[in-house]
């Protein structure tokens, strides 16, 4: 009996392990400045997006560290529209800037900082629409600025951020490739 006791005892001491228990594992930090390559699965465009609209984004590598995964491919980040011209007549051409915002691995957001400012292209000015297309030249309207899907976008982690290591993996072959 007394053993039993004395086992039971040790067993909550910590001294001697329990079966079912969970080993406790640090948190991994992922360091201010660490570089993230992010996509855009959609297009975001001045015709429809607004100042503060928040749109979609992927992580495109892996983060690693200490040659670990800590963040997969395929994580879901987000970005946001600072500011939208929508295209207008007079061939002037659409204006959008936008900042990443963060990464969301489970239920912890990783800050992102970094910013893209995009602008239609072949707009061309009011003069020149106007001499090769007489009056409709002032009709013509410019291209909209947009962040294509497919797009890459690069961004830093904004702060030290501890994440959980039970995402942490060894990176796959085709990963260790990349």
């Amino acid at each position: 009996m007394i053993a039993i006791l004395l086992a039971a005892q040790a067993a909550l001491a910590g001294s001697v392990p329990v079966e079912g228990a969970v080993e406790q594992v640090a948190p991994v930090v992922i360091p201010q400045d660490t570089p993230v390559e992010l996509l855009a699965p959609s297009e975001v465009s001045t015709a429809s997006a607004k100042p503060g609209l928040i749109f979609k984004l992927r992580v495109n590598k892996p983060i690693m560290i200490g040659g670990k995964t800590v963040v997969p491919v395929g994580t879901p980040a987000f970005g946001q529209v600072v500011t939208a011209t929508d295209s207008g007549g007079l061939g002037k051409s659409g204006r959008m800037t936008a900042k990443l915002l963060a990464i969301r691995l489970d239920k912890t957001e990783i800050p992102l900082e970094g910013e893209t400012s995009e602008r239609g292209t072949g707009a061309g000015s009011a003069g020149v629409a106007v001499l090769f297309t007489g009056v409709v030249g002032l009709f013509h309207r410019g291209n909209n600025a947009k962040i294509k899907a497919g797009e890459i976008l690069t961004g830093f982690v904004a702060r030290d951020t501890a994440v959980p290591a039970t995402g942490v993996s060894a990176p796959t072959a085709a990963q260790q490739h990349q």
